[in-house]
């Protein structure tokens, strides 16, 4: 044993002090995480504490987690993690994580003892004669309310009258209820970092791009929620809620631009990660800020001009133009300059940490290409009276030339309209060619043409988009290595890194690792892998690296392969690798009052989501890989708790609603349950029948305790 010992003090002595540190700021972070659990938990076990005390019922357990007995064959397993008793009471930390209880006098939540643990509360002190006689009545009708209660102990949970023990029930939920309200509002005095809900960016052919909705506008209200400040985390999970309730109803959109206000409704598209996911197709606000740890993509432009002491600089100009730092969206000019001016050095103004500024010229990204181009795809959606519907583009059209460009690929088709100018489409509709003369407005291109996944591409001033199937337009034989060479119409089925590549030090970890090992699994092609997704994704590998390529012959249905080699293209790429960081704002509350205000604002929302998802569970209209058990519950709050102490206390509020109305469902075992026969003896002036009571109670300790299985190995298989 001592040897072990003197081992792991050798190992901790030689280990990195930057690897020290991390193990030390780990173990911090889930003692904060298991802290903050774990006092959501003690409060609400300190309601029906305090309110039993108060009514003088003997608690003879407190316990935070659950403590039965542990064994394995004849091995006793330790139950808690410690204990003791003060007074009547033994306090402790059971040894399973899983919930908590306070043990009172003539209640026991395990079906198996509840008539022993009534017919213990019915005893007077050294009354044994009593117990004789219950013993000679079992099984006929039970007695008068008034007789039994005089039979009880006092001090016994049942002794006590109906509205004292539905207070007493009742108080965990209401300590849940309020101690929510006071994290979030603590949070909001200390101040809560987070998103805007401004619009950064529309993905191509998204409900909000087809309504025309510029980036830089604020929503202020959302399917009825209003909020001059609203989070971008509040609107997208309003959204996600009423896309799941109702996916074809229209959901009502208020978005400020400045000095006016336009509404809008727009109907929810299925997430291409996740089908029961909905999605209005607006991204959050990037800032001008770069990155403190890393500001720039590996092997990227970027990286070649920035240096460490550009870690977090503010961009303040591009090219002679000064950004508006005041703006709601700063960003937006410069974003949408580099997305229409792709092959082009840009000169770039830092301002530093250190507050000095300095130039870069950041030059454009060159591409890699592996031989293959895609074809393009029909027009698949239109701006709302957009500059392609007036001109008489429709949805279906397949774009043939622009210009002098004929037969473009796909990404070249996004290239040539990058500049906005007026230009000549050559489309095919059904049978005829017609020539159709857009004239792009002045909407801004803040994100690349092909964001997302890139299924779909769209240059927001023409206000079409067009589809990016994974089928072969061209190919180069000089980057075939062995194998069929690709043909015209072949449909790209996956393509594999090769495990006989070399690579670089620094593709031995870290993200370029991680890369590779993703890569070698096999991009296999469909609305989420798709080509334009895996030809960004290979940007940052070595010249020469080999993969194979599976595609399926149009025309015979025949698989051919080959083994393709990655070489520098004659191209460029809209992503030049800046490291740039989301926009965030704080919110903080003045006083006191505008805290508690924001706080119990906080808990009616939370309160709110909890009823919408249980609603939506009962009508079939969530997933199993959308509920959460312990394991998410922890990761979700190691999470947060990373994000800062704000970020932790509202995960807490949104805990503490949680365990509130859940443990209020009317099931037997929890709180709820036992309301509900509190609320039947009221009304019929008698106790539930013990047996019935002890029946139902059973079937909701199987039912809970099925349900915990369920989330617990549903956790396993979703980490």
């Amino acid at each position: 044993m001592n040897d072990m010992i003197s081992d792991l003090f050798l190992l901790i002595a030689q280990s990195e002090p930057d690897g020290l540190m991390a193990l030390g700021g780990s173990i911090l972070l889930w003692t904060r995480v298991a802290l903050g659990i774990g006092l959501v938990i003690f409060v609400h076990e300190l309601g029906h504490f305090v309110a039993a005390k108060t009514f003088g019922v003997k608690c003879e357990k407190f316990y935070v987690g659950f403590d039965p007995p542990l064994k394995i064959g004849p091995i006793k397993l330790p139950s808690t993690l410690g204990k003791f008793t003060y007074g009547e009471t033994e306090y402790g930390i059971g040894i399973i994580p899983l919930g908590g209880y306070v043990k009172m006098l003539g209640q026991d939540d395990d079906p198996r003892k509840m008539k022993d643990e009534a017919a213990r509360a019915r005893q007077l002190s050294g009354d044994a004669e009593s117990d004789e006689e219950e013993d000679e009545i079992d099984g006929q009708t039970a007695k008068a309310s008034a007789d039994e209660l005089a039979e009880l102990d006092p001090r016994s949970l049942p002794a006590k009258p109906v509205w004292q023990r539905m207070i007493i029930m009742s108080a965990g939920v209401f300590m849940n209820v309020v101690t929510g309200a006071m994290f979030a509002a603590a949070a909001f005095f200390y101040g809560v970092p987070y998103t805007p809900a401004v619009i950064g960016g529309v993905t191509p052919g998204g409900p909000a791009w087809q309504a025309g909705i510029d980036p830089g506008g604020q929503v202020v209200s959302v399917d009825g929620m209003d909020d001059a400040q609203m989070h971008f985390r509040e609107m997208r999970s309003a959204i996600l809620h009423a896309g799941l309730e109702t996916p074809d109803r229209p959901i009502p959109l208020t978005v400020s631009f400045g000095d006016r206000n336009v509404q809008y409704e727009l109907v929810t598209q299925p997430h291409p990660l996740q089908k029961r996911f909905r999605m209005i197709g607006i991204t959050s606000p990037t800032s001008t800020t770069l990155s403190e740890s890393e500001n720039a993509a590996p092997r990227s432009v970027a990286a070649s001009v920035l240096t460490e002491a550009d870690l977090g600089a503010t961009i303040v100009s591009f090219d002679g133009t000064e950004i508006d730092e005041t703006a709601m969206v700063p960003g937006t000019p410069f974003f949408d300059y580099l997305n229409t001016h792709p092959d082009k050095t840009i000169s770039i103004g830092l301002r530093r940490t250190d507050g000095s500024t300095h130039q870069i010229e950041l030059p454009p990204q060159p591409s890699k290409w592996v031989g293959i181009r895609t074809a393009v795809g029909p027009v698949s959606a239109l701006v709302t009276n957009g500059p392609a519907e007036q001109a008489g583009m429709q949805v279906g059209d397949v774009i043939e030339a622009v210009g002098d460009l004929k037969s473009p690929d796909a990404e070249e088709l996004v290239l040539a309209l990058a500049p906005r100018q007026p230009v000549v489409f050559s489309v095919r509709r059904g049978d005829e060619t017609l020539d159709i003369e857009i004239t792009p407005d002045d909407s801004p291109q803040t994100l690349s043409p092909t964001y997302g996944t890139g299924d779909k591409a769209s240059v927001n001033a023409y206000g079409f988009a067009f589809d990016m199937p994974a089928v072969v337009d061209a190919f180069s034989k000089d980057q075939l290595v062995k194998g069929d060479p690709l043909e015209p119409t072949d449909e790209l089925k996956s393509i594999t890194l090769l495990q006989t590549n070399e690579y670089p030090d620094e593709f031995k970890s870290g993200p370029l690792a991680d890369l590779v090992t993703e890569l070698s699994k096999g991009w296999k092609f469909d609305e989420v892998q798709t080509a334009t997704g895996f030809f960004e994704s290979i940007q940052s590998l070595p010249e020469g690296t080999e993969f194979k390529v599976l595609a399926e012959r149009a025309e015979t249905g025949v698989i051919v392969e080959s083994v393709v080699k990655l070489a520098a293209d004659q191209r460029v790429r809209f992503e030049r690798g800046l490291g740039l960081v989301a926009s965030e704002q704080i919110q903080t509350a003045g006083s006191i009052k505008e805290a508690s205000v924001l706080g119990i604002r906080e808990c009616r929302r939370r309160l709110g989501e909890v009823f919408r998802f249980l609603n939506m569970l009962v009508h079939g209209s969530v997933s199993k890989d959308q509920v959460g058990g312990p394991i998410r519950i922890f990761q979700v709050a190691g999470s947060e708790a990373e994000r800062g102490v704000s970020a932790q206390l509202l995960f807490l509020t949104m805990l503490s609603m949680n365990l509130a109305v859940l443990n209020f469902l009317p099931i037997p075992v929890l709180d709820g349950g036992h309301m509900v026969f509190l609320i039947c003896e009221a009304i019929m002036g008698r106790r539930v029948n013990e047996e019935l009571e002890m029946r139902l109670t059973l079937v909701g300790g199987i039912m809970l305790l099925a349900l915990m299985v369920f989330v617990f190995f549903n956790d396993l298989i979703n980490i």
